[in-house]
């Protein structure tokens, strides 16, 4: 790739939207997603590329009809529970008090979402290596029915045996307190989004 088309890669409009470009469509999809009114700039810059001028005035008429959008309260909640940044500031100030408390109770559900993760990654991981014992133990079994096994390789088979039965009932009682815990904690979620009536 040539630094050239990796420059064009990274432009915030390709040339298409440059040439065809309405502006005011283009403000008000940067305001729905919050972009900072300097990102007329980056369009500047892209646009300088094609000989394609900005149009600043519809540009920002688009913008602050899209920032109505995106400060609406069920997006700032949406983008709190997404762990996104927030742009309170590009809200109108009659906006920006609900629009951040939204943005508080979506990030409280974040956090708390974002705490099932590790205990179903571990559930899962426990559930594998369940499989994974079975699979060995039945082996074992299996090699305990021959009639040529030495006495210490018998031994030492059984002794394989004990250890994952007993590494497997670990897991499982592992799983099911962790699962308790994942299930207490889903439903506490559960409660505070009827709370925030969600």
């Amino acid at each position: 790739m040539t630094l050239l088309s990796s420059i064009a890669g990274c432009a915030s409009l390709s040339k298409d939207q440059c040439l065809n470009g309405n502006w005011q469509q283009i403000g008000f999809a940067d305001g729905t997603r919050g972009l900072p009114p300097d990102q007329l700039d980056e369009h500047a810059k892209a646009c300088a590329e094609h000989g394609v001028q900005t149009n600043f005035d519809q540009y920002m008429l688009g913008r602050s009809r899209g920032l109505i959008n995106y400060c609406q309260p069920e997006n700032a909640f949406n983008i709190g529970r997404a762990g996104q940044a927030e742009n309170v500031a590009a809200c109108p100030p009659n906006m920006q008090n609900t629009f951040l408390f939204e943005f508080r109770r979506g990030g409280e559900i974040n956090q708390m979402e974002s705490e099932l993760e590790p205990l179903r990654s571990r559930i899962s991981a426990n559930n594998s290596r369940v499989v994974r014992n079975d699979s060995r133990i039945n082996d074992i079994r299996n090699e305990l029915r021959r009639t040529d096994l030495s006495s210490d390789a018998r031994n030492a088979l059984l002794n394989e045996f004990n250890r994952l039965l007993d590494e497997k009932n670990a897991l499982i009682r592992d799983n099911a307190f962790m699962q308790r815990d994942f299930n207490r904690r889903r439903d506490m979620i559960a409660l505070r989004l009827q709370e925030f009536g969600k």
